[in-house]
């Protein structure tokens, strides 16, 4: 299959020095995936595309690309599209000093369907029915994968680590949906381990080596109120425990209390990071299954792999009702 992938290069989330390299890495994945790979990132005409599948690989909507002619291409076209609950804004990223303007929900449904995209590829599942099944038919049009890191899985017992439990991330922002409401109380608890995000610490690693600080750490904290975002699959990975903020799609993916993760509420949250840090070695195959599900499941690798077996199913479905019209025509014009 010949793929065609529109993107921004500047997008800061495919830049090199970005916080978190996962979007990157899951795109590279796709585009070794396929056979052949077009690049796409000026304004041109859909006839100078030639591709069986056009992904646009727009995270956060935020690319604006005018392809004369795309609607009539007769490719199948599938957008990635990350933060179901994005609103419109319009502002300049100051690390970058780069203009940017994200789409809302109706902004980004009205866009696909004036570049005639066929399915929309979500890292979550819930939140995007939620916010686009008012919008369009959202369970028939996405694929869902979760974030899939891209990282060697990292083996260090966690024994041989810091005897603590990391707590990084954004705490500010998504008030609007409570986002981070119980990771900002978990954050300035005693008993964690917080470090500063590399937004407002430069230091604090990134990108690439966001590993290395992952792996120092014995444990991590995962929580976010509304979906299960990019730390919850990170972590395992990395072969942390994670202490991570109960979401039902989380469970579905295999994520099981006391199996390959610990939940945590507020009501439980002191108690059971003090059980760990006094008996860290009987938490190892916790980490270790935890490892392992993200490792034989939903790394990168698997994304690109789940990527191109759907794409060739559907070409296969399409190349297949057109080869039975045309037989069926040919046939109506003999029994005429």
């Amino acid at each position: 299959m010949k793929l065609a992938v529109v993107y921004n290069r500047k997008d800061h989330k495919l830049l090199p020095d970005t916080y978190s390299c996962i979007y990157r890495d899951m795109l590279y994945a796709v585009i070794k995936r396929f056979d052949s790979v077009f690049h796409v990132n000026s304004d041109c005409s859909a006839q100078d595309i030639h591709a069986d599948v056009i992904l646009f690989w727009d995270v956060n909507s935020n690319h604006h690309i005018r392809i004369d002619g795309i609607e009539k291409h007769k490719a199948l076209k599938i957008e990635y599209w990350s933060d179901p609950h994005q609103q419109e804004l319009k502002g300049v990223y100051q690390k970058y000093n780069m203009y940017v303007h994200k789409l809302g929900a109706i902004q980004r449904v009205n866009r696909a369907r004036l570049r005639g995209v066929s399915y929309v590829i979500s890292p979550v599942k819930n939140a995007f029915y939620e916010y686009f099944s008012p919008l369009m038919n959202a369970e028939k049009m996405l694929w869902y994968f979760p974030p899939a890191p891209a990282f060697e899985p990292c083996r260090i017992p966690i024994f041989d680590r810091k005897p603590e439990i990391l707590a990084n991330g954004a705490y500010w922002g998504g008030d609007d949906i409570g986002a981070y409401e119980f990771r900002k109380w978990a954050f300035k608890q005693p008993v964690i381990s917080f470090v500063e995000h590399c937004v407002k610490n430069d230091t604090t690693p990134k990108g690439s080596d966001y590993i290395k600080l992952l792996s120092q750490y014995a444990g991590g904290l995962a929580l976010c109120n509304v979906f299960p975002v990019v730390k919850y699959f990170e972590m395992p990975l990395a072969g942390m425990v994670v202490f991570a903020q109960y979401h039902r799609e989380y469970e579905e993916l295999g994520f099981v209390h006391y199996r390959n993760c610990v939940y945590v509420t507020k009501d439980t949250f002191i108690k059971r990071v003090k059980d760990f840090k006094d008996n860290i070695a009987k938490y190892q195959c916790i980490a270790d299954s935890g490892r392992a599900l993200i490792q034989n499941n939903y790394t990168a690798y698997h994304f690109a792999n789940f990527i191109y077996e759907k794409c060739e199913k559907e070409l296969c479905h399409t190349i297949q009702s057109q080869q039975s019209k045309t037989l069926l025509g040919k046939q109506s014009v003999a029994t005429c």
